[in-house]
């Protein structure tokens, strides 16, 4: 199928838009590992990762083909055949109900959302009636874009359809219980998947060795458009245990700590390489109450989580049970579906 792809400087103003609006994740971590650890970041080699089982946080990518304008079961179709072609097993993890700790985060982008909306508005009303040169008339139509990310969700139907999708491929999605970033971690803690494909670096501080971060615009084997990261090195890079790591990301600030202060990316790295465990900043910085940062290290390094917390009773019989089969009839069926769409 073809896919639309939009120019470089519209692709990135779209693509870091909406990390913020929806990957907000540990706030700098980007920067700190292009800092920190910059050999830590990879192309990959996509021949190491031929016969790999590798688990992806699956909704992350389906939004962000509704900001390109995407039909989401569209770009979905070129993802499974780029991962078949390249011998790649992926399992696709689906979101659940977000936890407490996050209402606070979500509240935020909540309210971006809405004044993102308010200005998309007022933009296109501009777009009809003001007159404009080319050049001014692009930049506002890359603006619009850009906020029209705020807008967008996926409806029950298009989860729906993304999962009848995989099953007719021979692919087994399954659901978790709440975050799916939980469900990845274990199943890389535990060896089940050799790394993760996601946009959020959240999960290098959840202990996932290896993941895959795609830029605008990437499948799997693309030349160009992925950046690899690698746990063990950023970790050797700067001399940190992984609890020093998931301490400092903490203090740089989470989705678990929204409501909470945080420290910019280079203070929250020397403060836990030369103070120490994190309670000594937070007493530094005169913070009596703990509890939110503790709960944040509990909830990132997995260690209240049980079968239950992560995916329900069904979702672990389908794992346990055989890859469903390739259904040609289905497929061909998607096939017709989409031709007439874009017909």
């Amino acid at each position: 199928f073809p896919v639309t792809i939009y120019p470089l400087e519209t692709r990135n103003s779209i693509y870091y838009t909406f990390c913020f609006l929806f990957l907000m994740g540990i706030r700098g971590l980007t920067g700190w590992i292009a800092w920190a650890a910059p050999t830590a970041i990879q192309q990959p080699n996509w021949e190491l990762w031929k016969g790999k089982h590798i688990g992806v946080d699956i909704l992350g990518f389906l939004y962000r083909a509704k900001a390109q304008r995407q039909d989401p079961l569209h770009f979905l179709a070129t993802f499974i055949v780029a991962a078949k072609k390249h011998e790649i097993k992926i399992t696709p993890i689906f979101d659940g109900k977000p936890p407490d700790e996050k209402r606070h985060a979500l509240a935020q982008r909540s309210a971006v959302r809405q004044t993102s909306e308010s200005t998309r508005k007022v933009l296109v009303e501009d777009l009809e009636s003001v007159p404009m040169s080319e050049t001014q008339r692009n930049i506002v139509e890359t603006k619009v874009r850009t906020l029209e990310i705020s807008a967008n969700y996926l409806t029950s139907e298009e989860r729906d359809r993304a999962k009848q999708l995989f099953y007719a491929a021979g692919i087994l999605p399954l659901n978790a219980t709440g975050e799916a970033d939980n469900v990845l971690a274990h199943f890389c803690r535990n060896n089940t998947f050799d790394a993760v494909m996601s946009n959020d670096l959240d999960l290098l501080a959840r202990g996932v060795h290896n993941l895959f971060v795609p830029e605008p615009y990437a499948l799997p084997g693309d030349k160009c458009g992925w950046r690899l990261y690698n746990l063990p090195a950023i970790l050797s890079a700067v001399h940190f245990t992984q609890q020093q790591f998931v301490e400092m990301c903490i203090l740089m600030g989470c989705d678990y700590t929204a409501a909470h202060r945080s420290l910019p990316y280079k203070s929250a790295f020397w403060s836990i390489k030369y103070r120490g465990p994190i309670e000594n900043t937070l007493n530094y910085l005169h913070i009596d109450d703990h509890a939110p940062y503790k709960k944040a290290y509990k909830i990132l390094v997995g260690s209240t989580e049980t079968t239950e917390s992560l995916m329900g009773a069904k979702q672990w019989e389908k794992l346990a049970a055989a890859a469903p089969n390739v259904e040609p009839d289905a497929l061909a069926e998607f096939r017709k579906s989409f031709l007439t769409a874009i017909s």
